[in-house]
């Protein structure tokens, strides 16, 4: 695997990084699934330890919550 890698098919988004030194320098992924249906973007993110097992967790964002992570985002490119 590629340090740093993004990909997007369909309705999915997953951006994985491997080795971040911050953390425990093992691999995370955070997935991001948009369904038309739901008015929530459901989001996926997994660390995967030293033993090789993936510990996932779960969130969920408004629209409202996406607008606000997107001024965040545009200020920090800015």
């Amino acid at each position: 695997m590629e340090k740093h890698e993004i990909d997007r098919q369909a309705n999915w988004l997953h951006i994985k990084y491997d080795g971040e030194d911050r953390d425990d320098e093992c691999v995370n992924e955070l997935s991001i699934y948009q369904n038309n249906d739901d008015p929530e973007l459901q989001m996926l993110v997994s660390n995967v330890d030293f033993n090789n097992i993936s510990h996932d967790n779960t969130f969920a964002l408004t629209k409202d919550d996406a607008r606000l992570l997107v001024k965040y985002l545009q200020d920090w490119l800015n």
